[in-house]
């Protein structure tokens, strides 16, 4: 239960770190997540002014920002602290659980630059790819941040083991209706702003990682059969698309199951074509779509 003194707890603990000054290991879990919370409001409201992250808190109006998305974002920080502040208090250590109470609690990192970093590099992929809010909502959202931050972790391996736990994931992820091209786009994203904010010794074994993946993928589908893909759906449905990049999404299931990653790609399909959701001619379409992919795929 929230108490009007814990409420003021939290008010000034996410308060306290709209300037994003905060560096360096964070052992606090509460504090951990205010960083995500805030760095979250900086992706939603396009700013890392701290006024205009003020005003967020409060719940004025912030242009350009959709008030309905800021206002979900600043309950879900909200609670998030305050669970934070209930473990600092039983002197619980950081884990994923902080910021995703669904997620088991795995490692992340606790640096507060890379935190920011992950949140940046997980939003920034989910908005470039709306198929994510589409299919998983606040659900995945709160997962991408996670797992971004426990990526972050693996730089430090050498390259064959950071290697071997991304395919790990990969396959996890892709089971889940998530290609590995995802996870891909994903691990560039999460390099440049690591990069940007630590420098080249900070990315560690992230971009080989990357690249075995984008490797294995492109065995099987490469970058003009993504682009194809997604050229054939839109000449095929335009407007009608169940979502954006549809086409290159399947083109990417369709790697993964030639891979060996997946068994089949009926977890992405089946959702895509899902006679509930979309009507008979857009299945006949995509399933159409789905087949030239199959004959061109290697």
């Amino acid at each position: 239960m929230t108490t009007p003194d814990s409420a003021d707890a939290v008010t000034e603990l996410l308060l306290a770190h709209v300037d994003r000054a905060t560096t360096g290991p964070l052992d606090d879990p509460a504090v951990v997540a205010a960083v995500v919370g805030v760095e979250r409001l900086v992706v939603a409201t396009g700013s890392t002014d701290a006024h205009v992250l003020r005003d967020a808190l409060a719940g004025r109006p912030v242009a350009g920002a959709d008030a309905g998305h800021v206002a979900d974002l600043v309950a879900e920080a909200r609670g998030h602290v305050a669970a934070g502040l209930i473990r600092r208090d039983s002197g619980q250590s950081v884990d994923a659980g902080v910021v995703n109470p669904a997620s088991g609690g795995y490692e992340i990192t606790t640096d507060a630059n890379l935190l920011r970093a992950a949140v940046r590099a997980a939003q920034g992929s989910i908005d470039a790819m709306p198929y994510y809010g589409a299919r998983y909502g606040a659900r995945g959202s709160r997962f991408a941040t996670t797992d971004s931050a426990w990526l972050i972790s693996l730089a430090r391996l050498g390259s064959d083991r950071a290697i071997h736990q991304v395919e790990w994931l990969a396959r996890v992820l892709a089971a889940r209706g998530m290609p590995s091209w995802l996870l891909e786009i994903h691990l560039d994203a999460l390099v440049a702003e690591v990069r940007a904010v630590a420098g080249e010794d900070a990315v560690g074994s992230l971009p080989a990682a990357a690249l075995a993946l984008a490797a294995v993928r492109r065995r099987h589908v490469d970058d003009d059969l993504l682009r194809a893909a997604d050229d054939w759906a839109d000449e095929a449905l335009g407007d009608a698309l169940p979502v954006p990049r549809a086409g290159a999404l399947m083109a990417a299931a369709v790697a993964d199951l030639r891979a060996g990653v997946t068994r089949d790609d009926s977890s992405l399909v089946d959702w895509l074509t899902d006679p509930a959701r979309v009507p008979e001619t857009v299945v006949t379409a995509l399933l159409a779509v789905r087949q030239r992919i199959l004959d061109q795929a290697l």
